[in-house]
């Protein structure tokens, strides 16, 4: 072997070593950024479902209110025409 073939085989070597081991920190930095992205996701879904079931209450509550609004409302025609001369 020549020393110039030596050289280039021993840069090539060193420039995959490197390439490597940057691929690797980059990998390892993706997988925490995602990791912490999917956590904050996940928190946002919890608040967010939080919401929902307390919108989901409220709106069971208005429906049974407006459920005794309509019943007192139909009481309260049927008892003034009934009452009405005919």
């Amino acid at each position: 072997m020549t020393p110039e073939l030596i050289a280039i085989l021993s840069a090539a070597l060193g420039l995959a070593v490197f390439g490597l081991a940057g691929f690797r920190y980059l990998s390892k930095q993706l997988d925490t950024r995602i990791d912490r992205l999917e956590e904050q996701q996940g928190e946002r879904f919890d608040r967010i479902e939080a919401r929902l079931d307390r919108i989901e209450e409220r709106q069971s509550a208005l429906e049974q209110r407006v459920a005794r609004l309509e019943g007192l409302l139909d009481g309260l025609r049927e008892a003034l025409f009934a009452r009405a001369p005919n």
